[in-house]
């Protein structure tokens, strides 16, 4: 009976013990230097094909760019939109796992070395250092020790120059521009948080047992932590990341000059509301309800209007190809203007940290105006608008100017001004004046040619414009996780820098009367420890 209860006890324990050696092998698995060297190579493999395949553009481009085949492998594997795919979350969240589990595992094994650093150095223990030795003093051997050590454990002169630089430029940024919290934690706090470590780089220690005085150096703990401050910046980066796909949107607007709108267009909508209407449709709704809310989801109305006064384009001389292309915004609030810039690609309007970005240009389709600046003899010059065919009287006079014909991009051939493209490359406007039935001028003025233009006698005709027949397009974005991300890529360079330009480096002295015996020791950069290891007990020796 004995042997029968043992042996079910013994089947009893065989699945706990499975469960125990599965979620070992799964701790084991992920607490592995290997795994997170894997997983960044993967990750940097992944960024640069999301680099050569541009994310997130219109199907009408990709149709142009890649064959039907390719654009169904490409879609099988969400490549067109990759940031955004189960399996590239998966990986981040491999990476998560893996650094958080490997900082679980070694960070306490560094907080107990760091508790249990011995300030004395017992007789025998150098020899457990690789540098050491031995050295005679004849007068004051504490006293010179105890100098020697103070002069290596001083601040600096650069740490000085850094420190009043520093304050500087915070003072600098926080006069300039308007932070919230976390902004002003991720450029101003983090930073100075290092610029007030690197004045503490270390004190000497002395402690006395049995008539023998011991000094001790401790220079630059937290260079063994600096690992862990970078595994930590990972983890808030990728946090930033996953806040910024949950609960962020990208869309796009395209705006004619003069043009209100408060609607755009969702090209990525937040991640959070698509999971919220796929558990709807599949539990909650029927599919015309779904497909309803999934047409609404297409446009999304913003808390205020965006106005375009004006959009420009300048063109290179020599091929005529686009150089640069600008819109003049206005940020309306219940009718009120509130802000006005004028962006450009790479210089976007922020309004409620939603960004809008100059992306793109095109033709309405629709006539636009014709704005000239005019004026008349005795007259002050008034900018005036109107349609082709349409005509304007100058105020103060009884003259009549009307716009025949607008040619946007024009060319002389065979003796008669044609039109070579719909770009605003090179104008060519048809006028005539009137004053009652009298035909003052008529002809073609040449903004970029004045000398080949139509002489209008003591008139003066300037073409500014021709307004309303572009529209501006414009990219517009919002992620709540940006400053978040900013917060870690700070954190990220604070544990660089104390991983690479610093190292923990401890330097002991037993003072026995007139005998000296130096130990230290660097957990790295040992030939740069030993140089400075040299200089000490040569500066002891003198």
């Amino acid at each position: 009976m004995k042997s029968e209860d043992n042996n079910t006890a013994v089947k009893k324990a065989d699945p706990a013990s499975k469960e125990s050696g599965f979620f070992s092998s799964l701790y084991s698995f992920f607490n592995s230097i290997k795994l997170t060297v894997f997983l960044f190579i993967i990750l940097g493999l992944v960024s640069i094909i999301g680099t050569i395949i541009e994310q997130g553009a219109d199907p009408a481009k990709y149709a142009k760019e890649y064959s039907e085949s390719t654009i169904q492998v490409f879609n099988a594997l969400g490549l067109f939109d990759m940031y955004h795919t189960p399996w590239f979350f998966t990986l981040l969240l491999f990476l998560v796992l893996n650094l958080t589990i490997c900082t679980i595992e070694r960070l306490p094994r560094v907080l107990r070395f760091a508790r249990n650093i011995k300030p004395e150095l017992e007789v025998g223990d150098e020899k457990k250092y690789p540098f050491f030795c031995t050295i005679k003093i004849s007068s004051n051997p504490e006293q010179k020790v105890k100098g020697v050590l103070k002069r290596y454990a001083r601040i600096p002169w650069w740490v000085i120059l850094v420190d009043i630089v520093s304050v500087a430029i915070a003072v600098i940024l926080i006069r300039i521009y308007s932070m919230n919290v976390l902004e002003f934690t991720a450029f101003i706090v983090i930073p100075l948080i290092y610029i007030v470590l690197l004045n503490f780089p270390g004190k000497v220690a002395r402690t006395e047992h049995d008539n023998t005085v011991h000094l001790f150096l401790n220079q630059w703990l937290i260079s063994r932590f600096g690992v862990y401050v970078t595994h930590t910046s990972i983890l808030i980066i990728f946090m930033g990341a996953i806040i910024g796909t949950l609960f962020g949107f990208k869309g796009y607007m395209a705006i004619s000059e003069g043009e209100t709108l408060n609607q755009m267009f969702i090209r990525q909508n937040k991640m959070i509301d698509t999971v919220s209407a796929s558990v709807q449709s599949m539990f909650g709704q029927g599919k015309e309800d779904a497909q309803d809310s999934h047409d609404q989801n297409k446009f999304k109305t913003l808390p205020f209007s965006i106005r375009c006064d004006d959009f420009s384009i300048s063109y290179y001389t020599n091929t005529g190809r686009p150089k640069d292309y600008t819109s003049d915004l206005v940020v309306l609030k219940n009718g009120m203007e509130v802000e006005r810039k004028t962006i450009e690609v790479n210089d976007p309007l922020i309004v409620d940290k939603i960004y809008f970005y100059q992306s793109n240009y095109g033709q309405t389709g629709r006539p636009g105006l014709i704005v000239l600046k005019v004026a008349a003899p005795g007259t002050p010059a008034r900018e005036y608008r109107t349609p082709v065919q349409g005509s304007f009287r100058l105020e103060g006079t009884q003259t009549d100017i009307q716009v025949q014909s607008f040619i946007p991009d024009f060319t002389i051939m065979d003796g008669h001004v044609r039109q070579r493209s719909n770009e605003m490359i090179n104008p060519a406007v048809y006028l005539s004046a009137k004053e009652g039935q009298k035909i003052l001028f008529n002809g073609w003025i040449f903004p970029n040619y004045p000398d080949y233009s139509l002489k209008t006698g003591n008139y003066e005709i300037e073409f500014i414009d021709y307004w309303g027949w572009q529209y501006t397009g414009l990219q517009v974005a919002y992620d709540p996780g940006v400053e978040v991300v900013w917060i870690g890529c700070s954190l990220l360079v604070v544990g660089l820098m104390i991983s690479f330009f610093h190292s923990h480096q401890r330097v002991w002295a037993r003072v026995s009367g007139n005998e000296v015996v130096l130990a230290g020791s660097s957990h790295k950069n040992r030939m740069g420890f030993e140089k400075k290891f040299n200089q000490l007990s040569e500066h002891l020796k003198e």
